[in-house]
């Protein structure tokens, strides 16, 4: 399992879930840490294949993250 946290603002989390063999990750609102749980789940998405390395998730993420909140600056 791989997570990813995204910091979009200093009040705007997301962590991205993502199991190895699994064709979908999941998002949540705030850093979950390593949680199994899904507290604050607010979408699923289906990609069809696993994750192949850290990149990958990071990717994905960056994607939804434009797909779902825009060109907005993001915070370092």
């Amino acid at each position: 399992m791989a997570w990813r946290v995204e910091r979009v603002s200093p009040t705007e989390v997301y962590t991205f879930r993502w199991g190895r063999g699994a064709g979908f990750f999941t998002v949540h609102r705030g850093d979950i840490g390593s949680s199994h749980e899904d507290d604050h789940l607010i979408d699923t998405i289906h990609i069809g294949r696993s994750w192949v390395d850290e990149s990958d998730v990071a990717s994905q993420a960056r994607s939804w993250l434009r797909s779902r909140i825009g060109p907005r600056r993001r915070g370092a």
